[in-house]
């Protein structure tokens, strides 16, 4: 008889903590996602998750969760290219699922079409489809005229962008709004009809690329007006995740320089209605946040 090999001899098992944001972001940057290690270190402090380093201390392995009340949100399932077929990422995602079933929290994530195969098998079922749109540069083409007012957007616009946020997010994420005005204060923008919000863009940088969201709006006219004003002046690269739904605003994506470059798929655990409101969720603020 065959003695088995232990799939994970030599890599440690340990939670992640801020801690880890440098290897972290190695990781990112190894497999070539467009995390930074300031996303790194927001979604450590504020989530919690595995991994796996080897004898060099090297982070070779990692799955994490954003808490939102009710539900949270599996991210950075990472695996280094030389580890991987090995177990890892379906172990750290285990321990992750069981965390999250033990309170009573249902898990959300955006999946690649080959991932939506491996968590349809751990319970997650379709909720709609989103598309990424890639800009090498971009030239914003014309925006509709619309009757709101649009500003920029800053520390004393967040709560009331959380309370509008919340109904299209389906839960309070003001820490992460926060979080993005401060990184990214130029990119911000908030659309009002009076004293009523009516939508706001909001926008980070990444290690490759400006990623342009979260966008929630009541209309798409309002919406590509925010992401006319996110966008402009911005030298270099740009990303958005848009779900399918919303025709208007990527045709103007794609009159500004953006070109379709993979789809993405939305998936609750156990559950088949969503719990967002897609229809007021222009761009997500990323697979990796919700």
């Amino acid at each position: 008889m065959t003695a088995e090999t232990d799939p994970f001899e030599g890599l440690t098992l340990a939670p992640l903590t801020v801690r880890d944001a440098a290897r972290g972001a190695a990781l990112s940057e190894e497999i070539g996602w467009n995390q930074n290690r300031a996303d790194w270190r927001y979604m450590l402090a504020n989530g919690f998750g595995y991994g796996r380093t080897d004898a060099d201390g090297k982070l070779v392995g990692s799955a994490m969760a954003l808490g939102y009340g009710a539900f949270a949100w599996v991210c950075m399932v990472l695996v280094s290219p030389d580890r991987r077929r090995r177990g890892i990422a379906t172990d750290l995602t285990n321990r992750v699922l069981a965390d999250l079933e033990g309170a009573a929290t249902v898990a959300g994530l955006d999946a690649t079409p080959d991932g939506r195969e491996v968590y349809r098998h751990l319970g997650f079922e379709d909720i709609y489809r989103i598309e990424r749109h890639w800009a090498e540069s971009v030239a914003p083409a014309a925006a509709p005229r619309i009757a709101a007012s649009v500003a920029p957007a800053g520390t004393t616009d967040i709560a009331a962008i959380a309370h509008y946020d919340a109904a299209g997010f389906g839960a309070d994420r003001k820490a992460l709004l926060a979080s993005l005005i401060e990184r990214q204060p130029g990119r911000a923008f908030v659309a009002r009809a009076g004293d009523a919000v009516t939508g706001y863009a909001l926008a980070r940088e990444g290690r490759q690329a400006t990623q342009i969201g979260p966008l929630v709006a009541d209309a798409a006219d309002t919406a590509i007006a925010l992401a006319a004003q996110a966008l402009a002046g911005l030298d270099g690269r740009a990303v958005i995740d848009c779900p399918s739904r919303h025709g208007p605003l990527i045709e103007w994506l794609k009159a500004s320089g953006f070109a379709y470059q993979r789809p993405y798929i939305r998936m609750l655990r156990g559950r088949s209605e969503p719990l967002d409101d897609a229809d007021l969720v222009f761009a997500l603020a990323g697979p990796e946040l919700g």
